[in-house]
C-alpha cells in the first residue's frame, strides 16, 4: 500500500493563559483563513476557535496551546491543549444563564459542516487536546460542494 502525503498548511500561536488569549486566537484564525483564501468560513471558524479557547481558560490549567491546520483534502483542523484534568462538559444553562452554551455553538456550527469533535488525552500528565474538525471539502468548493455566498453557512443557502 503507498501512502500519500496530505499537504498541509498550519498555524500555531504562543501558548497563553490570560482571558485576551481568546480574543488573539480569534485574530490569528481569521488571518490564517484569509491567507489561506478561506474568509467564507471565518465568522465560523473563529467562533469554534474562540469558544474552546475560552473554554480551555477557565476550566483548564496551565498555558493554552492553539493549532489550525487545513490540507489538500479541505479538512480544516482546529486543535486547544490545556494541562488541566477533566475533559469539557456540555451543560444545561438556565434560560437567563450568560455562560454555559459554548460547546453547544461549538457542535451546532460543527454539524453545518459535517464536522466532529474530540478529546485526546496526554500520554502523561492530566492534560488534553480538544480537536474540532470542519470538513470544507475540496479546496476552493466548499462544504457539501457548494462555496458559500456572503450570510450563508457550510454551502447551505440561508
Amino acid at each position: 500500500m503507498t501512502l500519500t502525503a496530505v499537504p498541509t498548511q498550519q498555524v500555531t500561536w504562543p501558548p497563553g493563559r490570560a482571558l485576551a488569549d481568546a480574543r488573539r486566537a480569534r485574530e490569528h484564525t481569521r488571518n490564517a483563513l484569509l491567507e489561506w483564501g478561506l474568509a467564507d468560513y471565518s465568522g465560523d471558524v473563529e467562533l469554534i476557535v474562540t469558544e474552546l479557547v475560552t473554554n480551555a481558560l477557565r476550566h483548564g490549567t496551565g498555558l493554552v496551546s492553539t493549532r489550525i491546520s487545513w490540507d489538500s483534502q479541505g479538512d480544516l483542523r482546529v486543535e486547544v491543549h490545556d494541562d488541566g484534568p477533566g475533559r469539557p462538559q456540555r451543560r444545561g444553562p438556565a434560560l437567563d444563564a450568560e455562560s454555559g452554551r459554548g460547546l453547544a455553538v461549538v457542535d451546532g456550527l460543527l454539524a453545518l459542516y459535517d464536522g466532529s469533535f474530540d478529546v485526546s488525552d496526554d500520554e502523561h500528565g492530566d492534560g488534553k487536546t480538544v480537536h474540532a474538525l470542519v470538513c470544507l471539502g475540496t479546496p476552493g468548493v466548499g462544504a457539501k460542494g457548494a462555496r458559500p455566498g456572503p450570510g450563508s453557512r457550510g454551502g447551505q443557502r440561508g
